[in-house]
């Protein structure tokens, strides 16, 4: 399982999905690399996700603290599975593992 979380601090779950600039990319509880991003959303946006499509477009699941309804819905009608939360990376992979959620 393949899980990109939208991080400015590398950390934490902290920016919005539209203007993430950067995406920890963990396979299962392992990182596997940071991947940068141009926010071209800075703000309410309907539309223009293509692009971090094709940057996350290997991972099954996106969390980032807020998702609009227009990004969650193209994300998930491209196959990806996506979660609103906030707080440390590793206590999240936790949740997420010890809750069979993923």
């Amino acid at each position: 399982m393949r899980i990109a979380f939208a991080s400015l601090d590398g950390e934490r779950v902290d920016s919005h999905f539209g203007s993430a600039r950067y995406w920890r990319v963990y396979d299962g509880d392992t990182l596997s690399e940071t991947r940068k991003t141009d926010a071209k959303c800075m703000g309410h946006c309907e539309g223009g996700f293509g692009h971090l499509l094709a940057v996350l477009g290997d991972c099954d699941a996106v969390f980032a603290r807020r998702i609009g309804e227009a990004a969650a819905a193209f994300m998930i009608a491209n196959g990806k599975r996506v979660f609103e939360a906030e707080g440390a990376i590793d206590e999240i992979i936790a949740r997420v593992t010890e809750g069979g959620l993923i």
